[in-house]
């Protein structure tokens, strides 16, 4: 369970409390403040993430992804918005690229490049750079940041976004999990964000973007903190009833 790990670990961190996770209870992971006071926290995740490690969920390694062939691949994220297709076309153009044996899609003949839609996209509007090395084989591609602006609206999207998922899926049977424990003074939603979780804009705005969401989430019953952890960049959101919205750098 290393998403409810993560969870755990990094909401503990912000609030400086401490973190109570029996062996084997799922959904049963709280938090201890130094005063006594409990609160109950249950982790939904939205969207796409892979098979993520504990390891990269706090930050201490890169985003992996499946090997396609044999090479290992370094992917760099340029456009966050176009992640989820640059994702599923990843190992078809690392599978050409080693066929031909050359190191990055740029390199593959002209013919093919334009003979290929996916290929060509990903060629000549660079959403992603692709770089292989065949003499390292056998290892996870690493995904990692460019870093630059956001683009679009900022975080003005983030919570029209947020108002689907919180209605339906795995949010809303979180939601549901918290309104029934009981002993615990605060109700705690964390969600672990993919990059299909949210619209393109929002997911962009979380990973890039400055400042916080200019509005409160949806409204429900007896939650008190909503976090927003995306799987890219360094950055932790939290919104709270008493505080409203706040960011925060967690990861060591």
């Amino acid at each position: 369970m290393p998403r409810e790990v993560a969870a755990a670990e990094v909401a503990a961190r912000v609030l400086g409390a401490s973190t109570e996770h029996p062996s084997g209870a799922h959904g049963t992971m709280s938090l201890i403040y130094p005063d006594g006071r409990r609160a109950a926290l249950e982790e939904a995740t939205l969207g796409e993430v892979e098979d993520l490690l504990l390891a990269h969920l706090l930050r201490e390694s890169d985003v992996q992804w499946t090997a396609p062939a044999c090479w290992w691949w370094q992917v760099v994220i340029n456009d966050v918005r176009r992640l989820p297709r640059v994702r599923e076309i990843f190992p078809v153009a690392a599978r050409m690229c080693e066929a031909h044996d050359v190191p990055s899609p740029g390199h593959l003949p002209a013919a093919l490049i334009a003979a290929v839609p996916d290929l060509h996209w990903l060629v000549h509007t660079g959403p992603a750079q692709l770089l292989g090395h065949p003499d390292s084989p056998g290892r996870p591609a690493t995904v990692t940041l460019r870093p630059g602006p956001a683009a679009g609206r900022g975080m003005s999207s983030v919570v029209p976004s947020l108002r689907d998922s919180l209605a339906g899926g795995p949010a809303a049977r979180a939601l549901r999990a918290l309104r029934q424990r009981s002993g615990a003074t605060e109700r705690q939603l964390y969600l672990t964000v993919g990059w299909t979780g949210l619209s393109p804009e929002a997911f962009d705005a979380l990973v890039r973007a400055a400042g916080v969401p200019p509005v409160p989430p949806p409204e429900q019953d007896r939650l008190s903190h909503l976090w927003l952890a995306p799987v890219l960049g360094r950055t932790v959101f939290l919104w709270s009833r008493r505080d409203g919205w706040s960011r925060h750098e967690p990861y060591g």
